[in-house]
């Protein structure tokens, strides 16, 4: 409680300052870096009730009218605001009926204007999965006001598509049908919700769901190093809600221990990934990233924590089967995650390897990929970037080279030749193994395009590892060759030269 109080308190004092006046005396919550509000969104939403749990817990009245003054000021925008593209409903409705059950015995008045606004919007207008468990919400207090049966058809909508987005190892997909998108920030997002539902009378068993996400936790404490929420804040308030509600302080300790020195800077930069780039570059964001929303959906979450300390415990269980595709193989010297891979983003596709630590180095390297064009990635992508945030085999294409053909500059004496080239990920099976002290890790060619093998290792690293590489048996020099900056920082890009090597074998001793 005291660790998570204090970070409390920390984000606290940063999203104060980003409470501002508009010219018609209404508060604002704007955002540091695009200098506005991001009203389609729900930052404004968050805090504001954030403020008001938190003033209400802890007795600071200052606080609870703060969010009282600033959600009755949310409300007044709410009818511009909702007929935005790209409206939040979901979140912006749920944060408005957690208020309520804080404030219906506080101020009848604003209670009524949240029900009046909640019940005459609409939801979303999609079936992205972790929105579904807030949709549900939403409509039991619609139902709970109203006693209209529509409300509680669509409550039960909400749990069976989120029922058939679960996986039988507790895996929960954010795309139905299945096959789309996978990632456990948005897993684990799915299952906080519902947490927070049972905590507040609901029983939905959450053993196996919760069981999944307890064995995909890396030893340095990472929750979220797969797929398309790589090391975002978003998911970190849902994650100590879970267990905090769920009274495990074990996990509680390892979640701290990995955030504790990462949120005031991330805080200080005003951005949203647990790295030390400036919010400003808004490096390998997706394009509807904005530093006020995760943050205020940061302390949202952590003030959950508190409210709900202790509230549900959930009897966790492991499944041996493995139909998310999340493969985790762990000793007590090394830990890699691997992800058989989805097919609406590059940041999800596999199989690859997720997240590989080595007790005698450390994290070597987690969060393949990143943002690449199509759906939300188009404004902040770097292409060398996250196409060489991959271990394995990437293939190599360039300009033909006509210096040396004779009959081509006899007849073309003035030829010239465009200079470029092409890096294409391999994205293909892989096998890994343990023999004595070295973890072997065997690529696949099979169609002996031209490669190279490419292996970026995290510089925060204690130690560079002992590598060695075989392609078709025969020993390949990797060389240290440039740095990326991906979502975790700073990255030493190690690669081979071009070769059509069928197999490819790396050592890591």
């Amino acid at each position: 409680m005291k660790k998570i109080d204090e970070l409390v308190n920390l984000t606290l004092k940063t999203c104060e300052n980003w409470i501002k006046v508009d010219q018609n005396g209404l508060l604002c919550f704007i955002d540091p870096i695009d200098k506005k509000e991001i009203s389609a969104h729900y930052g404004a939403t968050h805090i504001a009730t954030a403020f008001i749990l938190l003033g209400n817990l802890r007795d600071d009245l200052p606080l609870l009218k703060k969010g009282k003054t600033l959600l009755l000021s949310v409300i007044k925008r709410w009818d511009t605001s909702k007929l935005l593209h790209s409206f939040h409903a979901d979140f912006n409705n749920f944060a408005l009926c957690v208020a309520f059950d804080i404030l219906k015995d506080i101020d009848s008045e604003l209670c009524n204007q949240i029900k009046e606004k909640v019940c005459s919007t609409s939801d979303s207008n999609h079936d992205t999965v972790n929105w579904l468990p807030m949709r549900w919400y939403v409509n039991i207090k619609r139902y709970e006001w109203t006693t209209d049966e529509k409300y509680k058809n669509i409550g039960e909508a909400c749990r069976s598509k989120i029922k058939r987005a679960t996986n039988k190892d507790g895996g929960i997909e954010d795309i139905l049908p299945k096959g789309k998108s996978f990632n456990l920030q948005y897993d684990l997002a799915t299952v906080a919700v519902l947490q927070f539902m049972n905590c507040r009378g609901l029983e939905i068993d959450l053993s196996k769901e919760m069981g999944f996400l307890l064995n995909s936790v890396a030893p340095d404490g990472d929750i979220n190093y797969q797929g398309r929420g790589t090391n975002q804040i978003f998911a970190w308030g849902m994650w100590l809600y879970l267990l905090s509600s769920s009274q495990d302080d074990l996990e509680i300790k390892k979640a701290i221990s990995f955030l504790s020195n990462k949120v005031a800077i991330m805080l200080e930069n005003n951005n949203l990934m647990l790295n030390n780039s400036k919010g400003q570059e808004k490096h390998l964001w997706w394009d509807y990233h904005y530093s006020s929303v995760y943050t205020s959906h940061f302390l949202f979450w952590m003030v959950l924590s508190l409210v709900d300390f202790q509230k549900k415990a959930i009897k966790t269980k492991t499944s041996e089967l493995n139909d998310s595709g999340v493969t985790i193989y762990r000793t007590a010297n090394y830990f890699i995650s691997t992800f058989n891979g989805r097919k609406k983003y590059l940041a999800e596709t596999g199989p690859i390897i997720s997240s590989f630590w080595m007790k005698k180095y450390g994290m070597i390297n987690k969060g393949t990929f990143g943002p690449w064009l199509g759906m939300f990635g188009n404004k902040n992508t770097y292409g060398n970037v996250v196409l060489r945030n991959y271990i394995g085999l990437l293939k190599i294409k360039h300009n033909k080279n006509w210096s040396k053909n004779r009959i081509i500059n006899r007849l073309l004496p003035n030829i010239e030749s465009i200079n470029y080239i092409k890096t294409i990920p391999i994205i293909s099976k892989f096998k890994i193994k343990e023999d004595g002290n070295t973890i072997i890790i065997k690529f696949d060619n099979s169609r002996k395009e031209k490669v190279v093998f490419n292996f970026p290792i995290l510089d925060s690293i204690i130690n560079i590892p002992e590598i060695s590489l075989l392609a078709d048996g025969e020993p390949m020099m990797v060389v240290n060759n440039y740095k990326i900056k991906t979502q975790y920082g700073w990255c030493s890009i190690h690669q081979s030269k071009i070769s059509s090597a069928k197999e490819w074998i790396l050592r890591i001793k």
